[in-house]
């Protein structure tokens, strides 16, 4: 069941970016942006996506605690007490009206139907980050920290999901980038610095490598590592790519588009575990309650002890480690440089992942 959850939110994330790439795509000038065909099916199923997906974790709940109240009264119990229930009764009515709306309403037609379809998503992001576990620890804060951090990710994830695989060609390519680029590069400050702040709600920062010893540490440090190939990503396709378009009209940027895409799907997919995961409040008395994480006791090897306190000393295993880490960021630069199918440079930030974890992992003592 748990991974049936991993995977639902993951699809819950690609249905609100498509929704906010899909409604704000319009708002562009068509001389800024390639010839996109969006058909309003693929709207209307995200939205039926957000209402099922969403479901799951209350689906979840429920089967966990029928067992001691009785499934009719479980089910009453958790529509009416818990957060998560309320919010997904919410996001129901909301994306009830959401759907009648796209279905009656020209919404990519006029510019004025767009925004209300886009005001529509916005307020389903901040119902669901209204039960998020940052909101839960502050609900003011949190809840506002969660729903920047979710908008920045879904407007970035979604525009670039839109023009990446349903553009028909690359026309004005040098214009969509003139104004997409500054737009990606604030939406990931804003990822950024409201991913540090709801972290910092639910550990220290001087704990953060303490954290990796639990499934929620070990999460958050791959969510992290994926996001220095993004970085490489961006930089190609913002600034690299116009440099070529501008030299070399032949040049095909959109394969490179759908590679970073496809690289952030895999931090959705990281936020997805993350999500589902009994939060880190303390380390210590998280860790006698759930364990330690299976991924890092097959790596690590070791005992552990409380309090934790891990610790990195570079040996012979780690420092290769790091050193093909290092290779393969050169490698993802350089398959640009020579041209090379998108998918080897997609392959090269899999093995920079990998290799970083685990001489991340190997370093410990």
């Amino acid at each position: 069941m748990i991974y049936v959850l991993y995977l639902t939110e993951l699809l819950l994330y690609v249905c609100f970016s498509f929704l906010m790439g899909a409604f704000i795509i319009r708002f562009i000038p068509e001389d800024k942006k390639p010839m996109i065909n969006l058909p309003k099916r693929g709207v209307q199923l995200s939205i039926l996506g957000v209402v099922l997906f969403s479901l799951m974790p209350v689906v979840y709940l429920i089967s966990m605690l029928q067992e001691n109240m009785g499934l009719s009264s479980t089910i009453q119990n958790v529509f009416s007490s818990f957060e998560v229930g309320q919010a997904w009764i919410l996001t129901f009515i909301v994306s009830f009206f959401l759907y009648i709306f796209v279905s009656i309403f020209p919404v990519f037609e006029n510019k004025r139907y767009s925004l209300i379809a886009l005001v529509f998503t916005v307020s389903l992001i901040f119902i669901l980050s209204w039960a998020g576990h940052s909101a839960s620890l502050d609900k003011i804060a949190g809840s506002i920290y969660h729903a920047i951090h979710f908008l920045s990710v879904s407007v970035w994830v979604g525009i670039l999901l839109v023009v990446s695989w349903f553009s028909k060609n690359k026309e004005n390519w040098l214009s969509f980038l003139k104004w997409f680029s500054p737009v990606a590069i604030i939406s990931f400050l804003l990822t950024i610095l409201t991913g540090f702040m709801m972290m910092t709600l639910v550990i220290e920062v001087k704990d953060y490598a303490n954290s990796w010893v639990l499934n929620y540490g070990q999460s958050m440090l791959l969510k992290h590592l994926i996001i220095i190939p993004i970085f490489f990503f961006a930089f190609i396709n913002g600034f690299w790519a116009k440099k070529q378009l501008q030299k070399d009209l032949s040049f095909q940027p959109i394969p490179w588009v759908k590679a970073e895409s496809v690289v952030l799907l895999l931090i959705f997919t990281a936020t997805a575990i993350l999500g589902q995961q009994p939060p880190a409040y303390g380390i210590d008395a998280t860790l006698k309650s759930n364990g330690v994480a299976p991924l890092f006791q097959y790596v690590y090897g070791g005992t552990l002890s409380t309090p934790v306190a891990v610790e990195f000393g570079l040996n012979a295993m780690s420092g290769l480690l790091f050193s093909l880490a290092t290779a393969f960021l050169v490698l993802l630069l350089w398959s640009f440089m020579k041209k090379a199918p998108a998918i080897l440079a997609f392959g090269m930030s899999l093995f920079f992942v990998l290799s970083m974890y685990l001489a991340l992992m190997l370093s410990i003592y």
